[in-house]
This record gives C-alpha cells, structure tokens and sequence, in this order.
C-alpha cells in the first residue's frame, strides 16, 4: 500500500501533514533551517530555502538583470513588473532544475526567492531603497501584487515562491536596524506600512513573509504577536521567515531575551516557521531547557497565533472576576470573557511574566 504523504491523489496539505508526522523531533527541528537537512529514509533532499530575486536572478550565475526595483517603479507599469516576475521565475526553475541534476542543493539554487521588497523608501540614510519601489504604498501595493503573480504563476503548482519583505516598518537607518524601535501609530500602520503586505497576501497570495530585524512598538518583528495577528486576520497561509541572522538580535541586540536558546523559543513560540541564520540550531537546547514546555506547565493552551475572538470559540471565555492578559486583538470584556470579568492587553513578555509568576501586575 502506498504510503499517504507519496499519494499523488492526495492534497499537497494532507501529504504534507502525513510526513511531518513521520519526523521524529529532532527531523522537525532540522526543517527549521534555512539551510534544511535532508531525511534519505523519508525520500526528503536537503534545500536550502535562500534565493534572491529582487530584479532578476541573483548569486547563481549568468541570468537576465533587470533595472534595480526602484527604476522598475518610476515606470507605473503594472504588466511589466508582471512579466519580470514570470522571467525571473523560469529563469530560477531552469536554474533549480539544473542543480537538482547534479546535485546541487547549495545556497541560491531554490525556489524559494525572497522578493519583492515592499517596505516603504522615505528615509534617504536606508542602504536598501534601491530594493524597493518608493515611497508610496499604492504604487507600492499595485507593482508588487504584479511581479508576484508573475513570478508564482497560475498553474497547479508554483513556477517559483515569492516573499514578501521586510515585515514590517523598515527602512530606517542601515547602521541602527539591528536595535531600531520602530514606533508607530495605529493610523500610519494601517494607511501607510501594512498596505501593501495586505495586498502580497490577500490578492497575490503571495507564498512568503520575511520579519525585519527591527522592533515594531517595542516587539521583535520576528516574534510580533501583533503583526503575527494581523496575518492570521488576512488569511496568510505561507511561511515566515525571519531576516537573515534577525533571531540573534532578539539577545544581542534588542534585549528582550537573555541568550540564544530563549531567542529561539520565543520566535519560534509566536510564529517563525523559517530561521535565515543559526539560531533554530538551539531550538533543541531550548526544548531540553524546558523554554518551550514551561508554558504547558503553567496551563498554557499552545495554538497557532489568531485573534483572541477565534480562540474563544474552541478554549471557552473567562468568566465573572476572573482575569485575562491577551497579546491578541478583540480582547474586551465580553468577547474573551463574561462582562463581569477583566482582560488585558499586554506584551508577549507581559503575558508570559504573569504565567511564570502568577500575578499581573497594574501600575
């Protein structure tokens, strides 16, 4: 009998649920790498997750340069970013192919390409503005909605995977974007930073989102239970993915964990499927530590990240004095809790201190 994750007549989502329960704990952690190991017993190749392709084929090779993004943007012209999509994607499955024959299953040749870059460009001391298509996020939305469905195609499967980058607010200056706290008001996030990304993935569906290395309101965008939300309210079926080596900035630089072990629990805990860099090779050391489990342990329910309201639906609501500390949306009382009880919105490391401590704190 065929086993099910090697049924063509299958959906993809009901063979890959089938292998991923095939994957003994330390196979799993071995795919949270960009750089993914392979698993010879289960048929499964090494990939490696990293490709670039912002105006054509980058890092692999003679292939076909187009403008830098933002000459592509001063054009307006929709169809043409279109089709650079659709060029930039047969070249890369042409690339992919050829490496598989040989081999190859080295950094640059994937399917995966981390483009386009949709951050806004207004602030002139940014070393990536060239990456984007300005300062406008119509515009903005409208190209990058094109060049990802050129890229990823109409037909069953992807011709390459688009990624939609950097999520979010950045593009501050170069020399602080490891330890920038972006602060922004609700309205400027909603009307000028999220638009596009709303766009890549309602419209485009497009199959990737990178977090920055920033901070967003004072959470590591990498670990924002905030912007996490907001995919979950868009419908994101993808994979995030952190920006390269952005997971160690959460201890080196941004301080909102200790060491790298808990930089690895926590981005993995608020929803980072994919780590660009080294730092998921402690996510078994973080298991081992009890990072991960120490939250069951307190009466955690560990689901994947959504509004406060879905989760009420299947966990139930608080009742009359009780209280909640919600790092979701929708966290008044009497939505996540009788009228009579007290919900809070908090920080994720709020929530996870009052777990610890069985206290929440009011000032």
């Amino acid at each position: 009998m065929m086993e099910r994750y090697l049924d063509p007549s299958l959906t993809p989502d009901e063979r890959a649920e089938d292998l991923a329960d095939r994957l003994t704990v330390e196979e799993q952690a071995s795919q949270l790498r960009y750089d993914a190991l392979p698993i010879p017993r289960l048929g499964i190749p090494a990939y490696n997750w990293w490709n670039e392709g912002l105006h054509g084929v980058a890092r692999a090779g003679t292939a076909t340069m187009f403008p830098q993004a933002i000459g592509m943007a001063a054009t307006f012209d929709t169809a043409l970013l279109h089709q650079i999509g659709e060029i930039t994607a047969t070249e890369a499955r042409a690339k992919h192919m050829a490496a598989r024959e040989h081999g190859d299953f080295d950094i640059y040749k994937g399917l995966t390409l981390w483009a386009p870059n949709i951050n806004l460009f207004r602030d002139p001391r940014w070393g990536r503005g060239h990456e984007t298509y300005g300062e406008d996020p119509f515009l903005t939305a409208r190209l990058g909605v094109a060049f990802v469905k050129g890229m990823q195609g109409e037909g069953k499967v992807l011709k390459a995977a688009a990624c939609a980058k950097h999520f979010a607010v950045h593009s501050g200056p170069e020399a602080l974007r490891h330890s920038f706290d972006a602060q922004v008001s609700p309205k400027d996030l909603e009307e000028s930073y999220l638009p596009a990304f709303h766009a890549l993935v309602t419209e485009a569906k497009v199959e990737g989102v990178m977090g920055a290395y920033n901070r967003v309101n004072g959470e590591p965008s990498c670990a924002n239970p905030m912007l996490m939300d907001k995919l979950h309210q868009w419908g994101f079926a993808g994979y995030f993915v952190s920006d390269c080596w952005a997971i160690q900035d959460f201890h080196k630089h941004h301080g909102v964990t200790k060491n790298v072990t808990e930089s690895a629990a926590l981005a993995l805990r608020t929803g980072c499927d994919l780590n660009c860099g080294n730092t998921y090779l402690y996510v078994l050391a973080a298991l081992e530590e009890g990072l991960i489990d120490v939250f069951l342990d307190c009466g955690a329910q560990v689901t994947n990240p959504g509004c406060a309201s879905c989760l009420t639906t299947s966990i139930g609501v608080i009742g009359d004095g009780e209280v909640m500390a919600s790092t979701g949306c929708f966290h008044y009382s009497g939505c996540c809790g009788t009228p009579a009880s007290r919900v809070y919105l908090v920080s994720a490391r709020t929530a996870a201190q009052a777990a610890l401590s069985g206290y929440l704190y009011q000032a």
